[in-house]
């Protein structure tokens, strides 16, 4: 039993590698989620079992607001989580599942099945004047950590931290069992003549989704050479408008985002750590404009510009025309196969516990 998390479709991309394993290990694999990670899931696999997963509905702001908001939403977080693992016990006593995997779904553990979760996020990401409370959000993890079996974390070690994810998967001796298994991408790198100069990835929950959509469609059109606008709607898939040097979708299907992503000489994205992980598989230059509020992303703005990686910009700040000669002067990273690597360490962590 594989649940996913449906907080924009990070966590369903990065699990598709994962799934994709368990499909030719010969496994049946029943899928978990809902909303447009759902939708996305069922594109991706047809052939699948699916069941549709209580909702955290957590809602978002158009605010710099956003973690105090999503503060006062951890009562209710709390009691879909509860939901959550109420909805797991039924689906072990329907399904006999052997093992439960749950990209940051807290409450698909069960205490006769080895129970699995996936995340970076050891740390949560807090404003600097919050540094002080950073070790509450931590103790909230720990809390649910106790209860897997182990607990995956998709990066390379870097000393005590991630590689990619820096502070926020730092690990410390807690008796928990934490994993760092390497990233994990639903894409990989193919031979395609760059043909694409920027590849616009437009992501994200509501409704900064359609805010960011909104700044991006009304700059396009001032930069030069070929354009392709992904409009993140997993919805539908359909092409939206089509003309000389610019094209625009409201989604496509993973293969051919992954056709795209390899065409394109420079991406123009959220920083999500799903799309850092896919960058880094293969070894693309970026151009990062986090969502406001949102404190992982504007951490790994930060933590990636720092290293020299990729370049960032504020959305309020943001001037395409501007940016992007900024951008392509950050080489990016490049971890080749990185993804294969680690589906095959997940597997052997799989193997020991069952």
């Amino acid at each position: 039993y594989y649940t996913v998390l449906n907080m924009g479709l990070g966590h369903a991309a990065r699990s598709t590698p994962i799934i994709k394993k368990f499909v030719r290990q010969n496994w049946q694999v029943l899928i978990g989620s809902n909303g447009r990670a759902l939708q996305f899931l069922r594109r991706e696999f047809p052939g699948l079992d699916f069941v549709v997963t209580p909702d955290y509905g957590i809602t978002y702001t158009q605010s710099n607001w956003l973690l105090l908001k999503l503060l006062l939403q951890t009562p209710a977080i709390l009691q879909k989580i509860h939901a959550e693992h109420q909805f797991t016990a039924r689906v072990v006593k329907t399904f006999s599942p052997n093992i439960i995997f749950g990209d940051h779904c807290y409450g698909a553990y069960h205490a006769h099945v080895p129970s699995f979760f996936i995340s970076h996020q050891i740390y949560f990401a807090v404003p600097r004047r919050f540094q002080a409370f950073r070790s509450i959000p931590a103790q909230f993890n720990l809390l649910f950590h106790r209860k897997f079996n182990r607990i995956l974390i998709p990066d390379q070690q870097d000393n005590e931290t991630g590689l990619l994810s820096g502070s926020l998967s730092q690990v410390k001796k807690y008796d928990v069992k934490y994993d760092y298994i390497g990233i994990l991408s639903s894409l990989k790198k193919t031979a395609e003549a760059a043909d694409i100069d920027i590849l616009f990835s437009i992501s994200g929950p509501e409704p900064q989704r359609t805010i960011f959509e909104k700044i991006i469609l009304t700059q396009v059109e001032d930069i030069p050479g070929k354009k392709v606008v992904l409009l993140g709607k997993s919805e539908e898939s359909k092409l939206v408008d089509s003309k000389e040097d610019c094209v625009i979708y409201t989604h496509l299907p993973r293969m051919e985002i992954q056709k795209l992503y390899n065409r394109a000489k420079l991406i123009v994205s959220r920083p999500g750590y799903s799309t850092l992980m896919e960058l880094a598989e293969l070894g693309k230059k970026a151009l990062f404009i986090p969502t406001p509020g949102q404190t992982e992303q504007l951490y790994l703005a930060g933590y990636v510009r720092k290293k020299g990686w990729f370049y960032s910009v504020r959305q309020k700040e943001l001037r395409l025309t501007q940016t992007i000669a900024g951008a392509e002067k950050y080489p990016g990273l490049f971890l080749p196969e990185a993804t294969q690597k680690s589906v095959d360490t997940i597997w052997r962590d799989i193997v020991d516990a069952v």
